[in-house]
């Protein structure tokens, strides 16, 4: 359970983390999810500094330090977070602009993703069901990637899947810098 002291004091970090306790959308994204996945999401303006996101009670949330084994691990810039928090919408127009950052090219803009666990490992925490779950606008937005079936989906995945943490894990230096044009 979060205590107060443990509140988000920076208002990217909070609005966030908004979007995943309050939203929705996000609420009845995290509800496909099992209690058992989390990831490990980090800021660009706040430079070694780790948060977990975690299932509490069929809810996501957005806690300080790193998750013991994340699932994935990403890397937000305010301005990503800006964009996020601007999608009104169903779980799969959330999932659609995720993933239009994430292909983002401008650097004040992408979101960078690490992804830790083996499909086997996704699929059993529900990442599939989420995906489902975000209808037709997720299946054209990665059929137009090339991404039709669930064999190339686990071929993406596992390409994907790096065995060492990104540099920005480790990062002590600001990152991508943000522009205010999100």
């Amino acid at each position: 359970m979060r205590h107060e002291d443990e509140t988000p004091r920076d208002s990217v970090v909070a609005r966030l983390a908004a979007c995943f306790g309050e939203h929705p959308a996000w609420l009845s994204a995290a509800a496909k999810l099992q209690p058992e996945a989390s990831s490990t999401v980090y800021f660009s303006h706040l430079p070694g500094q780790a948060w977990q996101l975690a299932m509490h009670d069929g809810r996501a949330r957005l806690e300080p330090g790193p998750a013991a084994d994340p699932d994935l691990v990403f890397l937000f810039t305010p301005a990503a977070v800006g964009r996020l928090a601007g999608v009104d919408g169903a779980t799969g127009d959330f999932a659609v602009e995720l993933f239009r950052l994430l292909a983002e090219t401008r650097p004040h803009l992408r979101v960078r993703l690490r992804v830790a666990a083996s499909f086997a490992r996704l699929v059993q925490r529900g990442y599939l069901g989420l995906l489902a779950a975000g209808g037709w606008g997720v299946l054209a937005f990665g059929a137009t990637r090339g991404v039709r079936t669930i064999a190339q989906l686990r071929r993406l995945v596992e390409e994907a899947r790096l065995s060492q943490p990104e540099h920005w894990e480790q990062c002590t230096e600001i990152v991508p810098t943000d522009r205010s044009d999100s």
